[in-house]
């Protein structure tokens, strides 16, 4: 293999921040909360809420680097830690101490209010102004006292410091601020970065993404941005950008490996069945010239209850 097929193999839509009207807002957002903290003095939250697939993670990974471009020392003003599966007061102190590369993170014989103290501390000594706590839902997903205590953990982290907290999860995370009316009022903002639907200015906002990501791609394609494409790739993705990059880093490869002029339907058409559905029908296969351009919401389809999963 050739250092220029060795390149063109390592392409992935992966290594990019797709920007859109909806995530130029929620960075914008994401701004002014904190400087909202900056300028008051006073810990304020923020609660990034969608579903799986519609680019929470890479979003708060284009702020990071937004902070930090230029200026590596700033590195440690933002730390982001990954809620417990079965978050308590105790292991979500020994999370956030881990995320802060703490040696004594770990430690057996420390109490979780000793663990409290230690990370209060070194917030103020690492000079860290924001924590994104991400999979934040658990703390509404693990129904015992633990999940009420670690809640409640959040919020006197909030008393005792001035830096500006983000819980992002999915969309049920906000049942955890109905539950709590502290916590409510503490992160009274909130965004919900939803997937793209097929209606109104959200269709357009779609179109706007696709041709983004088109101007991406290192291979020629067919225009996706014809009326009949679009319904095509929304159909395909149900609207989540996570689908859309698995078909097209997929229909890249095709393009590449089997040296074909281009994207073209069979090469989506081929995508779409290596990652997104293997057993499609011809007709259930959006990118196929027999598709019957219904949903892919029926049983035992991609997106069956994705709007309204099981609790």
């Amino acid at each position: 293999m050739n250092a220029n097929t060795r390149q063109e193999s390592a392409f992935s839509l992966r290594h990019h921040f797709i920007r859109s009207p909806q995530s130029d807002h929620a960075i914008m957002r994401l701004e002014e909360v904190h400087q909202d903290t900056v300028r008051t003095q006073n810990s304020k939250g923020l609660v990034i809420q969608g579903p799986s697939g519609v680019g929470k993670s890479s979003l708060v990974r284009e702020y990071i680097r937004n902070e930090t471009v230029g200026n590596p020392d700033r590195i440690r003003s933002v730390l982001v830690v990954e809620m417990p599966s079965s978050p308590s007061k105790k292991n979500l102190a020994t999370a956030v101490l881990v995320a802060m590369k703490d040696p004594f993170a770990t430690a057996r014989g420390h109490s979780a209010e000793h663990k409290f103290t230690r990370i209060v501390t070194l917030l103020k000594n690492q000079g860290t102004a924001m924590i994104i706590l991400d999979e934040a839902q658990h703390l509404v997903d693990y129904k015992k006292v633990g999940a009420y205590e670690a809640a409640d953990w959040i919020k006197s982290l909030m008393n005792e410091t001035d830096i500006t907290v983000v819980l992002v999860g999915l969309k049920r995370t906000e049942g955890l601020l109905w539950a709590n009316e502290q916590l409510r009022r503490r992160f009274s903002a909130s965004i919900n970065y939803g997937r793209y639907e097929f209606t109104g200015e959200t269709w357009k906002q779609f179109a706007s993404l696709l041709k983004a990501i088109q101007g991406l791609l290192p291979v020629q394609s067919i225009s996706f941005l014809s009326k009949d494409m679009l319904q095509r790739f929304h159909l395909a993705s149900f609207g989540l950008i996570d689908y859309l990059i698995k078909i097209l880093d997929r229909a890249v490869w095709l393009v590449q490996h089997n040296g074909t002029e281009g994207i073209d339907l069979d090469a989506l058409s081929q995508a779409f069945k290596d990652e997104v559905w293997s057993q499609v029908p011809s007709e259930r296969n959006p990118f196929s010239t027999s598709f019957d351009f219904r949903p892919l919401i029926g049983g035992r389809e991609p997106f069956e209850n994705f709007d309204h999963p099981s609790a």
